[in-house]
């Protein structure tokens, strides 16, 4: 696909309210959360030097890493909702209801990845 074809398709994308508002609200809440994450996650980490990222009911804690890791959970989230949303919208020309399934699977997903962020700062707290 060519440049101009993408900015065609994703002019007619974000004209559809489904797309746009879908992909706004997804972008508040991984942007909401992630503002959330680092504002009670990085106090903890330069006090500790450490955070936890990830916690399972039968193990436990098992990966522990230094406290510049806490940006990667929000920057991920972020980095992949974007191309997510990038490739709807591209997508929309051609398949319009494909690209409505992509964004409203973004928003599912950065639903998901709000409440596993809520659990990872319960566990580092």
């Amino acid at each position: 696909m060519r440049w101009e074809d993408w900015k065609f398709s994703a002019r007619l994308g974000w004209k559809d309210p489904i797309v746009r508002w879908l992909s706004v609200s997804a972008l508040v809440i991984v942007i909401a959360m992630g503002a959330f994450f680092l504002w009670r996650l990085l106090p903890e980490g330069w006090r500790s030097g450490v955070i936890t990222m990830h916690y399972t009911i039968y193990i436990g804690i098992d990966d522990v890493r230094s406290w510049q890791w806490i940006f990667f959970v929000p920057g991920t989230a972020l980095l992949i909702l974007l191309v997510d949303i990038a490739i709807a919208l591209g997508l929309f020309r051609r398949h319009p209801l494909a690209s409505r399934m992509l964004v409203a699977t973004g928003v599912m997903t950065a639903v998901v990845w709000a409440v596993g962020s809520f659990f990872l700062i319960n566990v580092n707290i």
